[in-house]
């Protein structure tokens, strides 16, 4: 049987965006080491209101400025009793109040940066960069990591997404963009495509035809492996939601051998001007449920306590709610860590709601202090090399990495 380049590719891809090479580069990786830590990275796109995710529903002033996004007192998940005020979870979050009250959620109150911008784009290139001070900076603080760790380090990421700035640098990062595709080939039908695949065949000359046959071959052995990782029981029940499907796919590419030290995953559609309150519940539903999962996958796997997970938005929202019951874009707000080895609570300060700069809370801990803290801790690196500064860090675990 011979196929044109054309018809392989159109035969592989259905029509659909998934890079060969890229599973190949997965799949070569497999069978390595399976011993490292692990960080995963979970950007949830648009800005998070953090003011209704972390809730100060004991002050006043949130109440007042917020009229009918304000969650009510009695439905709020409480987390700490603290001074001026308390704090607690949106009520849709019962999956990080379990690993709140397991002691694997940390929650790093009131990040930022200086001269914070409201532009999406502007603000996710300085926490995706790592330099605030850089307009045209190339490389990502994660691709930085990778040029300054062992040629052994890897990156991985997952989901249809531009891969982010934050990955860019010197060093190929690889991408499973079409994940349906990828499902589809592990079917029934998608077993008689493999196999069709394999038996492509096309004369032994060189130029554009011999390509294609190398490239059929490494592509089905590649997608064979990955397929057979997939296909692997997992020990714990993921929500139907885009994130949490991308986040089984880590943690299965990770408990299946997957020796890459970092993971990335997005989650859009935080940016709510216009009838915030049933669209964020139903965010942050997702984002719990879905990391919830994803930890009892990592703990059930032997895996929790190599393996960190942190949640990040580029900025948060306003404290009042506008015209719109929607909320606009703001500064200060959470981020989250999840791991077996992580000291669980508040750090960090939450902001002032009364003090605040031209209607935005201001920041109390600079993003750049949870990057140095990550860095080293988790990828073991020197977090001054790659952030361009010295950086105090947040005492996030209760040991430090061996």
């Amino acid at each position: 049987m011979s196929l044109s380049r054309r018809t392989f590719l159109q035969t592989t891809t259905l029509g659909a965006l998934t890079t060969p090479n890229v599973l190949v580069s997965a799949a070569e990786r497999l069978a390595g080491k399976k011993d490292d830590d692990v960080l995963v990275v979970v950007q949830l796109s648009g800005g998070n209101d953090g003011l209704n995710t972390l809730i100060p529903f004991a002050d006043d002033a949130y109440h007042r400025s917020r009229p009918t996004l304000a969650v009510s007192k009695s439905s709020v998940l409480e987390l700490d009793k603290r001074v001026p005020f308390d704090v607690g979870l949106h009520p849709a979050m019962g999956g990080f109040k379990k690993l709140w009250d397991g002691g694997h959620l940390a929650i790093v109150q009131g990040i930022g940066y200086p001269n914070p911008s409201r532009s999406h784009f502007r603000s996710m290139d300085i926490w995706h960069t790592a330099r605030p001070d850089s307009i045209d900076e190339p490389r990502g603080w994660l691709g930085r990591a990778l040029e300054t760790g062992p040629a052994s380090m890897a990156a991985l990421q997952i989901g249809g997404e531009k891969q982010p700035l934050a990955l860019a640098g010197d060093r190929h990062v690889a991408s499973l963009q079409n994940l349906d595709f990828l499902d589809f080939l592990a079917s029934k039908r998608g077993k008689e495509m493999r196999k069709l695949m394999a038996t492509v065949h096309a004369p032994k000359r060189t130029g554009d035809v011999e390509q294609v046959r190398g490239l059929a071959q490494t592509t089905v052995e590649a997608l064979e492996q990955i397929i057979e990782v997939r296909e692997k029981p997992v020990p714990v029940e993921y929500p139907d939601s885009g994130l949490a499907q991308r986040l089984k796919w880590a943690g299965q590419m990770i408990s299946g051998g997957y020796p890459s030290s970092i993971f990335y995953v997005s989650q859009g559609g935080y940016d709510t001007h216009a009838q915030q309150k049933d669209t964020h519940e139903l965010l942050v539903r997702r984002l719990s449920d879905a990391i919830a999962a994803f930890y009892e996958h990592m703990k059930a796997a032997n895996c929790d306590k190599r393996v960190t997970l942190v949640a990040f938005s580029e900025f948060g929202r306003r404290l009042k709610e506008n015209g719109s019951l929607g909320t606009d874009h703001g500064c200060a707000a959470p981020a989250f860590v999840v791991s077996g080895r992580v000291r669980g609570g508040l750090h960090g300060e939450y902001p002032s709601l009364t003090d605040l700069d031209n209607g935005d809370l201001k920041y109390n801990v600079d993003f750049r202090r949870l990057y140095a803290t990550l860095l080293d801790d988790v990828l073991g690196l020197e977090p001054a090399k790659i952030l361009g500064g010295k950086y105090d860090q947040l005492e996030l675990f209760a040991t430090k990495k061996a």
